[in-house]
């Protein structure tokens, strides 16, 4: 049988698998839609300075976004597999404009915490779970490529907001820096997001590197749907690796979290300008994109958990260079070798969960794996902070995010190997669920 090309959308050629069309839209969401987050810890500085605001209160902010992502990402992976990715997505886009919307008329620390901590975090979790959701349906073969352009756009996007936050700070108005970014990023998502689709299926298409064998694939009937995604969540969910991961994402988060948010004022305690220490953080950003792309790609190839366990190691044990750095250098040194292990650290995830539990519709099980990610991101960024203003020092800061980070490596060993697949009869137990369709 010869196939028929994927049709095209909106008068898009189909010459191009429209699977990377489809990533190149959730790249850039992945990266604007988590990169005012992530660069959180360019306000620090300035927030203190201007407003006279204590830094343990303002990473309350940050704290609380991460949370609220953790509590809502169940949710919205549930929601991503009933209603689809491109839905939930748009909400996202809403909360995000809103949220920097806001941020630009603060006064009071607890608009920070509404504004930055509430709406961003609805935000992140409406980005987050349901575009690595969408790109596990949308590739047979070669995951790890999309995964990895999806984990490297991750990257760049901190990288580079650092830098122009920080400069627009010191350049304009700070109403005018969130209003710029809430109005124009806002306006290019949901340009973007008429482009987007869900799901091959919504094309009449294949996945990419689906077999020429294969039917092409169609709406399933709602029913019979829900009754697979009650089997699947409970297959994938009974078994112990499954948790496993959800603690990983833990502690791995908790590691960086501490790095990304402290590592600013971390190097200005050391001496350096502000703009340049916010330099240290886009360097550790971009560095990180290289290995955000290459670890899910090794991982497709060679197995995710000696990989993922590898960047566990190389992300914790260079948090230890900051003890001995004073100089800039030696902070850009730090950036460039933590960075490597930072970028690897959670890009495999969804390889992982691919080798572990195949091709079925994991979006709320993969909002629980993102539940263990935020909640580590907010206990690294509260904790950070608490240690400082309780020891007068980042010494035990840095001690934790090290610990954190090893313990992440270890568990991920303790885990099976990736060569077969966990719950390979899964479907099996759709027909015995009948009492699934009334979810």
């Amino acid at each position: 049988m010869i196939r028929p090309k994927n049709k095209a959308v909106f008068g898009l050629t189909s010459r191009l698998h429209y699977a990377w069309v489809v990533i190149a839209i959730a790249a850039f969401m992945h990266m604007a839609g988590g990169s005012i987050r992530q660069a959180f810890g360019v306000l620090i500085v300035p927030l203190e300075e201007n407003m006279g605001w204590n830094p343990a209160t303002v990473t309350l902010a940050y704290a609380l976004a991460s949370i609220i992502g953790a509590l809502l990402a169940p949710l919205s992976g549930y929601c991503t597999d009933r209603y689809g990715a491109r839905k939930v997505i748009l909400v996202g886009v809403a909360t995000f404009a809103i949220g920097a919307l806001l941020t630009g008329v603060i006064s009071e620390v607890w608009h920070l915490w509404i504004s930055y901590g509430l709406f961003l975090g609805v935000a992140s979790a409406c980005f987050n779970v349901p575009i690595i959701t969408t790109a596990t349906y949308w590739f047979r073969t070669h995951l790890g490529y999309g995964v990895g352009l999806l984990q490297a756009s991750h990257g760049l996007g901190p990288a580079v907001m650092a830098i122009i936050v920080s400069v627009l700070i010191a350049g304009v108005s700070w109403q005018t820096t969130f209003f710029s970014i809430g109005v124009v990023g806002g306006i290019i998502m949901l340009v973007l997001m008429a482009f987007f689709r869900n799901r091959p299926s919504d094309i009449g298409g294949w996945a990419f590197g689906a077999p020429e064998s294969d039917d092409p694939q169609v709406q399933r009937d709602p029913v019979q749907e829900k009754l697979r995604l009650k089997a699947f969540r409970a297959s994938m969910q009974s078994t112990a690796t499954f948790w496993k991961l959800v603690a990983i994402h833990f502690l791995g988060c908790a590691s960086h979290a501490i790095v990304i948010i402290y590592i600013i004022p971390i190097a200005v305690l050391g001496g350096m300008e502000e703009i340049a220490a916010a330099g240290v953080l886009s360097t550790l950003a971009l560095v990180s994109v290289t290995t955000r792309f290459l670890t899910p790609v090794i991982s497709d190839y060679i197995g995710a958990r000696g990989t993922m366990a590898t960047a566990f190691i190389w992300q914790g044990l260079p948090v230890l260079m900051l003890f001995w750095a004073h100089e800039p250098w030696q902070f850009y040194m730090f950036a460039v070798v933590f960075g490597i292990g930072y970028g690897g650290e959670g890009s495999a995830f969804p390889v992982i969960n691919r080798q572990y539990f195949g091709r079925g519709p994991m979006g709320a099980s993969f909002g629980w794996q993102q539940f263990g990610a935020g909640t580590g991101m907010a206990l690294g960024a509260w904790l950070g902070g608490a240690l400082f203003w309780l020891f007068d020092s980042y010494t035990a800061t840095i001690l934790v995010s090290t610990f954190t980070s090893i313990g992440g490596a270890v568990v991920i060993m303790s885990m099976e190997p990736t060569s077969r697949v966990l719950i390979p009869n899964w479907e099996d137990t759709v027909a015995a669920t009948p009492a699934a369709a009334d979810d």
